[in-house]
């Protein structure tokens, strides 16, 4: 009897012994598992974090849940809500060397059922079948004689971008529910990764966009910058060329007052040399010949002295309105040189110019700016600023103010409305397109004001009371 209840004991101990063997071998694989698991966690967090490649975080995906669960056949479906279709980008199976439909309309396969459900499926073959004769699954693709099945939904919030499915044809391998709860936890990881990879791909598309417009953009205004420097050099040659046709026309009157007292003057000397041949030549005679030379000397004196003021105003002015140098000179006097050159288009007009410029204003900038900005600015009130044959003055006023100078520039004549003068500076606006304005004046002024002397310009104007500009500019401009 005591030799039973040894017996007994020993064999209880020995089922203890079993029971908690297996027990810890369970506790051990858990573990075992768990620690795969997390380290698997581990993995796709990073992998969603750093994938730049969609074929490389498919195949990597692969691996991890292969560590996990018998992944022999594998598949990754995405979802292309825009055509609502369904790609497959990634396929391995152990009977089909490709995926039999490369992309499909949704609605279609257990992917379309998946997607449709918006949550993790578990099938083995009968529950499969159910669903193919339920009519649950629409057009079912690729291999059906399967042994386990579960796929998972790739969601982000209430966005799908696909579905992750697993199947076996093994009897011996049948997908449980912890497998599953693996399967989804990593298809949402999946799916922060493909969102990443979408926005980066939408943001590197959006960046070439912008880039490919910021390259025409810059071309374009390349050509707007060439065309516009090419039309301000053509309205300076053409500016040139008024002002070369205007001094032509003035100096021609002197000159040809010359011409006429030299006639005059030769034939008065043709006369008395005859009179001296015949013997008719008296004092008086020889008297009255000498106040004809002296009288014919002093017209021709001060015509020629007039024309060569006009010559030498006329070269300073055309160099400088043809050259983009800097050097010293004197406003004033600079001023004056430069309505002398307009004087051809003064000339015949009740207009009145005052210069109020101190004598010792010595500036280092750009003169040929300075002759061009107020050259366009009579030229502007003359044709626009005055009504024919009605007085008129401009007032040209300039002063030191530190480093810099105050050019007040003004008229009496019409003014012009709000609605023009927010238009003044505008390339090619003009009131005057029919009586021959380019509407560049105004725009050249400005680009000259602001470009080459570095300055600002204000202007103000009602109807009726004439127009200002301000202009202030360095006194010294360096390049």
């Amino acid at each position: 009897s005591s030799a039973l209840q040894g017996l007994q004991s020993m064999d209880r101990l020995e089922r203890a012994v079993q029971e908690r063997t297996a027990l810890l071998a369970h506790e051990v694989a858990e573990r075992r598992r768990a620690e795969n698991l997390q380290h698997a966690l581990y993995e796709i967090a990073d992998l969603s974090a750093s994938a730049s490649d969609a074929g490389q975080l498919y195949r990597r995906l692969h691996q991890i849940i292969s560590g996990l669960v018998t992944a022999k056949n594998f598949l990754i479906a995405l979802y292309h809500p825009g055509n609502k279709e369904i790609s497959i980008p990634y396929f391995i199976d152990e009977k089909d060397a490709e995926a039999p439909v490369k992309r499909f309309h949704y609605g279609m396969g257990m992917s379309s059922y998946v997607l449709a459900n918006k949550q993790a499926s578990l099938l083995d073959a009968a529950s499969y079948a159910a669903l193919v004769a339920g009519g649950q699954l629409d057009e079912p693709l690729g291999n059906v004689n399967i042994s386990s099945w579960m796929g998972a939904p790739m969601l982000l919030g209430d966005q799908a971008y696909g579905v992750i499915i697993v199947q076996s044809y093994d009897q011996s391998v049948v997908y449980t529910q912890p497998d599953l709860d693996i399967l989804a936890f990593m298809a949402s990881h999946v799916a922060v990764a493909i969102a990443r990879m979408q926005a980066d791909r939408a943001m590197r598309h959006a960046r070439e966009v912008l880039e490919e417009r910021n390259a025409d953009l810059s071309a374009a205004m390349t050509a707007l910058t060439d065309a516009q420097s090419e039309l301000v050099r053509q309205e300076k040659l053409a500016s040139l060329g008024r002002l070369v046709a205007g001094v032509a026309h003035e100096i021609n009157t002197p000159l040809g007052i010359c011409v006429t007292a030299t006639s005059h003057l030769v034939q008065e000397l043709k006369l008395t040399k005859e009179e001296l041949a015949a013997g008719t030549l008296d004092e008086d005679g020889l008297r009255q010949f000498f106040e004809i030379i002296d009288q014919t000397l002093r017209i021709m004196t001060t015509n020629t002295q007039r024309a060569a003021a006009l010559v030498r105003s006329f070269k300073q002015v055309a160099v400088d309105q043809s050259s983009d140098n800097i050097r010293n000179f004197n406003l004033r006097n600079y001023l004056n040189e430069v309505l002398l050159s307009l004087q051809p288009k003064l000339k015949g007009k009740p207009i009145t110019v005052d210069i109020d410029c101190g004598p010792d204003m010595e500036l280092e900038s750009f003169p040929g700016a300075v002759s061009q900005i107020v050259t366009n600015m009579v030229v502007n009130s003359l044709v626009h600023g005055f009504a024919e044959d009605v007085p008129g003055k401009i007032t040209i006023a300039a002063r030191f103010d530190g480093d810099n100078v105050l050019f007040d520039y003004a008229d009496d004549g019409a003014g012009m409305d709000a609605a023009t003068l927010a238009q003044l500076f505008d390339p090619f606006f003009t009131t005057k397109r029919g009586s021959g304005g380019s509407g560049l004046g105004a725009h050249i002024l400005y680009n000259l004001v602001t470009g080459a002397l570095g300055g600002t310009v204000k202007v103000d104007s009602a109807p009726g009371q004439g127009l200002r500009y301000r202009i202030r500019f360095p006194r010294t401009r360096r390049k």
